[in-house]
């Protein structure tokens, strides 16, 4: 018939393929349906995912079911979490690396920054392990972080696993293309991202309001994109989907009994002004898969298997559905099985460094610690080694790289924003020894010299305490500091059960010394220490009353390559020290000589055990050489469970009260094993033997040997520890408690 279309064998095909589909797949709106067939071409499938913290784990499991099915996807778009499983399947990494790469991470310390301590120098390592709160020093006034955490550590992830993008700028060119949303912190619009660095445009994705800092991205202030749009539908129909499968992890309005807390509060409350885009973007899906994740919640992070589980439930229920539309796509244009064998990317040449918001660090500082140059290669795993090492430092607030590939080469970008010039730290404790403290700590950088730390501690309490430390801390190049501290202290001393005697000491201490650092691991120290000391006691007379002044010289090697500062299941701790006492007061010789000579080492290890177990032990030895008398301040002091030693001296010893016994020789042996039962709470039994003597001759006549045994209740609060110990000795005195809580300082 004249002017009617006439359709050949291969249109009449794709129709009828194309209105299977619809059947199927039960599409309402066919709008899409015409183009097709104008086209003459096979129907381009979206996939999207939402937004939902860890919930947006249940992605990998979905697409795991996908993959199996063998369904090919011409777009992704994603929000927050669906950005970054997203952005990795449109990498053509496999759902099964993807689950690895969720498996590998620690992700409670990811998500809070909390940096290895291998990577913090360890003059910060004690440092970094004593305050509940922070707030940093910007121009000169206290201010409020944008975010509870930077986002360090999740920015070094995403740069790492996204980096075979580091070519492409338009994401569009992606082998799968890609969108992702943000929010525009100014105004609250939706800001679709489409081109520029792939791993920085993710970051900003899933930047959770309050949680991490905002992104800044072409002079805009970014953050999560869940805020307003967390199941970009619409936006990757407009980039050119005809059919979308939407796998949505969001959970709606909680229920009043639910907001318990700040995660889920959020959550409800981005929910309100999300919730009509929501209705419209499930209207616009045409096969919707909402996985079963209501006793979860954004932060769920440990809970990965369970969740990537659901994921996959969800998919295998619709199964036959997606198998069809697999078929039926394959029917149209086959395709040969993806190849999804996506990684991150070794090594680049870089031909040039290019350093963005330098501007109190030097250059020099930040070559040092990244150990790259131009025209060399440059290892991916190395470098987000020395970046997680040039964060530690505490002179950046963060620290970020890119790849920028020009006609010329690669360059290499790191871009900074400096801390600011000092924050101000607060902590709480109590422990049975020292008593009730609190502690504020001003921390400043590049005070008078670039690269040099002021430490200021002013702690409040029954033994006050105000310490100040100047520090440059140039590596394995020669460094110097200068130390202040002014101590009042009152100790108990005791004589099995009974209270022997109580020391009211009072001391000022001023030293120099030059030091050397290695790895963050090693310190080595040679000094001088200026001493004024008076110490009292209630009961005995020690000959010393009045102030008496000391002239220290000494060496002090120290290691310390522990996880964790409390309850560390790895690394160990080794000091050495060798001290000279020189008195510059009139003492009578039998109570203090005019020169001592004092050794002391000790070393803790531990060892793990398994995933729950770990067993700890460590060795201290001490002696003073014959003949010589320090003063009572350098004596070795045994007993207690405090591990903050005001003198190098205290030696803590299970089933003895604190300085039970003192002498100028010693030797301790300490084991424990460490179990945890549930997460952060742990059970440790522990035995500690060893001698103190007075004299050398009742050291080499065989000395009487101490024994104590005891168990810790420990609990790992936001605080700090919590720990309840019961212990006892051969030494008598029955059942002794022990209390401590928060961090020590």
């Amino acid at each position: 018939m004249p002017g009617q279309p006439v359709f050949t064998e291969k249109r009449r095909l794709l129709a009828t393929a194309l209105a299977a589909i619809l059947c199927f797949v039960g599409i309402n709106d066919l709008r899409a349906s015409n183009d097709v067939l104008a086209g003459n071409r096979r129907p381009r499938l979206g996939l999207v995912l939402s937004g939902g913290g860890a919930k947006g784990f249940a992605h990998v499991g979905a697409l795991k079911v996908f993959n199996e099915v063998g369904l090919h996807f011409d777009y992704v778009g994603g929000t927050s979490m669906g950005s970054i499983i997203g952005s990795l399947y449109a990498l053509k990494y496999h759902p099964d690396t993807i689950a690895a790469i969720i498996r590998a991470q620690d992700w409670d310390a990811t998500m809070n920054d909390r940096i290895p301590r291998a990577y913090i120098p360890i003059e910060e390592k004690q440092n970094a392990d004593r305050f509940i709160i922070t707030f940093p020093i910007i121009e000169r006034k206290v201010r409020v972080k944008e975010g509870l955490v930077a986002g360090q550590l999740v920015d070094l992830l995403l740069a790492k696993y996204l980096s075979p993008a580091y070519t492409i700028n338009d994401f569009s060119e992606l082998p799968v293309p890609f969108l992702c949303i943000a929010t525009n912190l100014e105004d609250g619009t939706s800001v679709v991202l489409r081109d520029g660095i792939l791993h920085r445009a993710v970051r900003a994705s899933m930047s959770i309001p309050s949680f991490f800092n905002p992104v800044t991205l072409d002079n805009r202030l970014l953050v999560d994109g869940g805020v307003v749009n967390n199941f970009p539908v619409e936006e990757v129909r407009q980039a050119g989907a005809d059919f979308i499968i939407g796998v949505d992890v969001q959970t709606g309005l909680h229920p009043a009994d639910r907001l318990t807390s700040m995660f889920t509060i959020l959550d409800q409350v981005t929910s309100f002004y999300r919730q009509s885009a929501n209705e419209r973007a499930v209207a616009l899906t045409d096969i919707y898969l909402k996985p079963n994740l209501s006793e979860f919640d954004m932060m769920s992070f440990a809970d990965y298997e369970a969740i990537m589980k659901r994921g996959e439930e969800a998919a295998r229920s619709v199964l036959p559905q997606l198998k069809r539309l697999a078929d039926s796509l394959d029917r149209l244009e086959h395709r040969p099985a993806a190849t999804l064998e996506g990684k991150p990317i070794d090594s680049v040449f870089v031909t040039f460094l290019q350093y963005n918001g330098l501007k109190r660090v030097s250059k020099e500082f930040i070559d040092g610690i990244l150990e790259v140059s131009p025209l060399s290669w440059v290892s991916l795993n190395k470098l987000t080694e020395n970046m997680k090492r040039a964060y530690g430092s505490g002179f950046f607030e963060f620290i970020n790289y890119h790849f920028l590939a020009t006609p010329e080469g690669t360059g290499l970008v790191i871009n900074v924003s400096e801390a600011g010039s000092g924050i101000i730290g607060a902590g709480i404790h109590y422990d049975n020894d020292y008593k009730a403290a609190l502690l504020l700590n001003a921390t400043f950088k590049n005070v008078w010299l670039k690269g040099s730390k002021l430490f200021i501690d002013i702690n409040l309490g029954e033994n006050p305490r105000l310490q100040g430390l100047y520090l440059i801390d140039r590596g394995s190049k020669t460094g110097f500091g200068v130390r202040g501290n002014l101590y009042n202290l009152k100790l108990n001393q005791y004589d099995r059960t009974n209270l022997y005697d109580i020391y009211r000491i009072n001391q000022a201490n001023l030293e120099g010394f030059a030091q050397w650092t290695f790895s963050n691991t090693y310190r080595l120290r040679i000094g001088s220490m200026f001493e004024k000391v008076r110490i009292r006691t209630n009961f005995t007379d020690l000959g010393i009353y009045g102030y008496h002044d000391y002239l220290v010289n000494y060496v002090d090697w120290s290691q310390d390559s522990y996880n964790k500062n409390q309850f560390a299941t790895s690394g160990s701790k080794l000091n050495v020290n060798i001290r000279h006492i020189r008195r510059l007061t009139s003492i009578p010789r039998s109570i203090v000589t005019p020169d001592a000579l004092v050794f002391s080492a000790r070393y803790n290890s531990n060892i793990p055990v398994n995933e729950d177990n770990t067993f700890k032990y460590g060795l201290m030895g001490g002696f003073t050489v014959k003949g010589h008398k320090p003063p009572p301040q350098h004596r070795f002091l045994l007993g207690g469970q405090s591990h903050q030693s005001t003198y190098g001296s205290f030696i803590p010893f299970t089933g003895l009260r604190f300085i039970e016994n003192s002498g100028l020789y010693t030797m301790s042996v300490n084991l424990q094993w460490q179990y945890r039962f549930a997460p952060k709470f742990y059970a440790i039994p522990r035995w500690d033997f060893g001698f103190i003597t007075e004299t050398l001759e009742q050291f080499m006549q065989g000395p009487s040997i101490i024994t104590g045994y005891g168990a810790t209740l420990g609990w790992e609060s936001v605080i700090g520890p919590f720990e309840l110990s019961l212990m006892g000795s051969n030494n008598g005195g029955g059942v002794i408690g022990f209390v401590n809580i928060g961090y020590w300082f």
